[in-house]
């Protein structure tokens, strides 16, 4: 068995690193064409998909015609589908030594960022992928939590191409243990922090409805009295071009009440996450499930 898993794990990283090559080397056009296009049959051939958009979509935009939001959300999911080519491109300009910097405006958002350590948050906007490597390079070191590859062949190759560009990636268990570690040497913490949480969230409104929050990255930043920057890096054009944006940074308040300074604290991170998505409705997420986990008394109302 652990012959054939690692006989397994070969394959799937020679297949991987080919894939990868390959979405780096086709012409730009064809390869975010093709993204592009197999984001928006994805949208369209499924329902369930199409469900979590609207709901999310009519809590943003409630005048708006249906026909109007499904267009937004065909496009964001088509957006969605061209991170895989950034996440292949970025590896490979990292590989051969190339500058983040060639392909992201940065000034106007370098002039935002407080000095490190601070924490750097985020959504699912334009290019995530883009947005850590982008804040690594700008601030010589950032740590961010992730979900890890299955194949760990993989993992850590992608593991040392990112760390090429500063980004220093902890896998979900334990993670924030090391992301501690790095922001108490000096260095930045990053998350992305709207996705559904089904454990531990705290309850705050998110485009106008409750939504179980995650809760980590500002805790750490209330107990070390941290910065928090609010940001996204959302696609210039329809390829490769980025540009990074951020609201100013902001404190989270330390009043002897962990709970309400860390439900307060996401409240303002959700209201800054709003801004940049209604900004720039056609690179986000629509199609996640974001309300699907309830707050104790909601959940205690549908069972009457």
């Amino acid at each position: 068995m652990a012959l054939m898993r690692r006989v397994r794990w070969r394959v799937e990283y020679a297949l991987g690193r080919g894939a990868i090559g390959l979405a780096a080397v086709v012409p730009e056009w064809l390869g975010y064409g093709a993204a592009s296009l197999a984001g928006r049959v994805f949208y369209w051939c499924s329902p369930r998909r199409r469900r979590a958009a609207l709901h999310m979509l009519r809590n943003a935009w409630p005048d708006r015609p249906t026909r109007d939001l499904h267009r937004i959300a065909a496009r964001a999911t088509g957006n969605i589908f061209k991170v895989p080519v950034d996440m292949a491109r970025i590896t490979r300009l990292l590989a051969r030594g190339g500058s983040i910097r060639s392909v992201v405006d940065h000034e106007e958002f370098e002039r935002l960022l407080p000095e490190p350590p601070f924490l750097g948050l985020t959504a699912h906007l334009g290019s995530w992928e883009m947005a850590a490597v982008g804040m690594a390079t700008l601030t010589k070191e950032a740590h961010g939590v992730a979900r890890a590859f299955r194949n760990p062949l993989l993992q850590q190759w992608l593991l040392d191409n990112r760390r090429r560009g500063g980004l220093h990636i902890h896998s979900r268990r334990g993670g924030i243990r090391g992301m501690t570690a790095a922001l108490e040497r000096g260095a930045v913490g990053l998350q992305v922090v709207d996705q559904n949480q089904r454990k531990r969230g705290v309850f705050v409104p998110f485009f106008g409805e409750i939504a179980s929050t995650e809760r980590a990255a500002v805790s750490l930043a209330r107990r070390l009295r941290l910065p928090v920057v609010v940001g996204a890096c959302v696609r210039v054009g329809s390829g490769f071009r980025f540009r990074l944006l951020a609201s100013p940074p902001f404190c989270v308040e330390d009043t002897g009440d962990a709970e309400a300074d860390v439900r307060n604290a996401m409240v303002e991170v959700n209201r800054r996450l709003e801004q940049h998505i209604r900004a720039h409705p056609d690179q986000y997420l629509w199609i996640h499930e974001r309300y699907r986990t309830k707050s104790q008394p909601e959940q205690d109302q549908d069972d009457d």
